[in-house]
């Protein structure tokens, strides 16, 4: 019976609105807002939102009504927004702690949800399944093999494993190995690579062994849940032919979280085997529906390495495809050539020149804990020093495992 009642209430506040009648109490809009509530009229609710706003009417409790009607939607960037007010005004309200800390899982914000689950019960975090501090939070792999249709480059093959250490609520680090062989002929009557000492292969070709090591570190560090800090550190022995170089590039990045996207500033700097390499970038990650039913990640470029100046351009889109797979489509523009990536964490140094480049991945979590990523992506070369184009297409499959 006081069900039918809440309900004719609502209905009767609903006709006034829409005849234009004036709501512009604090009674008037909390009884209105919590009859939606109740009767689950998440559009209406979100409605009578806007017009408490109008009216300047803010409180905790219609911040909270608001933040579960727009999560009720599936609008997690709406809701983080209410929920951010609420602990603007009230940092320990506890309901909007929790549900913040989910809409920012559900936006791939782990290291922010993991920030604010530090004010979160014990219970509270196993239900979101986070973790404040663990020795091993992640170990991950990926193997990839990269033909081409040119004699000349023969097929490139990629390792790499890695792990990351969860410090605390603020701070994380991650490591990676990597080992990368590739087989490369070249004319022994050329100039394009110094000769060594031994007779010349067959059709007069020679090969060229490039086979590199890598080490990379990363720091992240966050100062609240709008901003963090990072820093990484990657090097790469290569052994090329009988020559040996090193290359060691150091990360440095800003980024500020918004409800719909993330902007991210940093600057790479180090030398890259022979001369020193800048390369500084911008980019963000948005959700323009407000979730990860579609999002994107855009980047802009800019290098600076012995006298030679150039920029590039990433975009990526992402949907879902289905309960629990992501498909991502990216392309990179402009010449790709000792190109800096994913905070230094790839650093594409090959001798030749790539032109463009165009892929996809596709994410499928088989778990809570392991996630199957699969690549390909298709980039179009110039063999160094020469103008002849070819064609290169990389297969990449990884594994991702939560401890």
């Amino acid at each position: 019976m006081y069900k039918l009642v809440f309900i004719f209430l609502g209905i009767i506040f609903s006709n006034i609105i829409s005849k234009g009648q004036s709501i512009n109490s604090f009674q008037q809009i909390d009884s209105l807002s919590y009859q939606q509530y109740l009767n689950g009229n998440w559009n209406g609710l979100l409605e009578t939102g806007n017009l408490a706003k109008k009216q300047n009417i803010v409180y905790p409790n219609l911040g909270l009504r608001l933040g579960y009607a727009a999560l009720m939607k599936g609008n997690n960037s709406l809701s983080l927004k209410y929920y951010q007010h609420v602990l603007s005004m009230n940092s320990h309200q506890k309901n909007a702690l929790f549900y913040s800390a989910l809409n920012n899982l559900n936006l791939f914000r782990r290291d922010v949800a993991i920030y604010l689950a530090k004010r979160l019960s014990s219970d509270e975090k196993k239900l979101l399944n986070l973790s404040t501090h663990k020795a091993i939070e992640l170990a991950d792999f990926e193997i990839s093999v990269k033909p081409t249709n040119t004699e000349t480059r023969k097929t490139g093959q990629y390792y790499r494993i890695g792990f990351g250490n969860r410090i605390n609520y603020k701070w994380k680090l991650y490591h990676s190995v990597a080992m990368y062989r590739q087989v490369l002929l070249a004319p022994d009557s050329s100039n394009i690579f110094p000769r060594r000492n031994g007779p010349a292969t067959r059709n007069n070709f020679r090969n060229f062994l490039v086979n590199d090591f890598q080490y990379f570190l990363k720091s992240e560090y966050l100062l609240s849940e709008k901003i963090s800090l990072s820093n990484a550190f990657h090097y790469i022995r290569t052994n090329f032919d009988d020559a040996k170089y090193n290359t060691s590039i150091i990360n440095l990045g800003f980024k500020y979280y918004t409800p719909y996207a993330d902007i991210k500033l940093e600057i790479n700097v180090g030398p890259l085997i022979d001369s020193l390499l800048t390369q500084v970038a911008i980019s963000s990650t948005y959700f323009p529906s407000g979730n990860n039913s579609f999002y994107g990640n855009t980047r802009l470029s800019f290098q600076s390495r012995s006298n030679v100046s150039q920029a590039n351009f990433y975009q990526m889109l992402g949907i879902k495809l289905g309960n629990k797979t992501w498909l991502e489509m990216n392309c990179t523009l402009g010449q790709i050539k000792n190109l800096i990536d994913n905070d230094a964490f790839y650093i594409y140094d090959a001798l030749d020149a790539g032109n463009f480049r165009i892929g996809t991945s596709l994410i499928v979590p088989f778990s809570d804990k392991i996630t199957l990523l699969t690549n390909y992506y298709y980039e179009q070369k110039k063999l160094h020093l020469q103008n002849n184009n070819y064609n290169l297409h990389s297969f990449t499959t990884g594994i991702s495992w939560k401890l």
